[in-house]
């Protein structure tokens, strides 16, 4: 094992490090950690892909006293990540409105189905948008959640979907448009990304 850690006849400590990690490669990190997507965007979508988000459900299990277990957006059903995320009728509707924006944006409707959806790596620019879209919509959709439980105050959907836009437009401004296909181009124009 201290042999492959020698790269010309260098010892590399990094290299000894990573193998005896033994890592396991995560399907969805090159989804999750797309350089499109704004860091805190990532890190929140890592922890709702790992459910570690303290919704409520989560709260319970650390043996917190709740005033209520519901979901502070609909106040329908319990808080849990396969609500907020996926059957929350906000979630489903910031979804909806990403998804008529993009056109692209098919999001599983179940957590399981989801982290499927995530494996791969996004390789062309609309992958890459389309991955940005995912983790904005998390993020905010926790975040407006957040609002819900401390501020008593929630978003309209077609706030969410917007600061979701802006903040797309946002990071592909940033692009070098040298490195840009003609496609490319094309396909955010017709976004109204440029």
């Amino acid at each position: 094992m201290v042999d492959k850690a020698i790269v010309n006849n260098n010892f590399k400590t990094s290299k000894l490090y990573f193998q005896l990690m033994n890592r396991d490669k995560v399907p969805s990190a090159a989804v999750i950690w797309c350089s499109l997507s704004l860091p805190k965007y990532r890190f929140i979508l890592w922890q709702a892909s790992l459910k570690h988000l303290l919704t409520r459900d989560n709260l319970v299990k650390c043996h917190l006293q709740l005033s209520s277990c519901l979901c502070p957006i609909c106040e329908m059903h319990q808080e849990c990540h396969e609500h907020l995320f996926f059957q929350c009728q906000f979630a489903a509707q910031v979804r909806k409105g990403v998804a008529s924006w993009l056109g692209r944006l098919i999001w599983p409707t179940c957590f399981q189905d989801w982290i499927r959806w995530m494996e791969g790596k996004p390789k062309t620019l609309q992958q890459k948008i389309v991955a940005a879209g995912l983790a904005a919509s998390v993020y905010l959709i926790w975040w407006n959640r957040n609002q819900c439980v401390f501020n008593s105050f929630s978003f309209s959907v077609c706030k969410v979907v917007s600061m979701i836009q802006d903040s797309i437009k946002a990071r592909v401004v940033s692009l070098s448009k040298a490195n840009l296909k003609n496609n490319d181009i094309t396909f955010l124009r017709n976004q109204k990304l440029l």
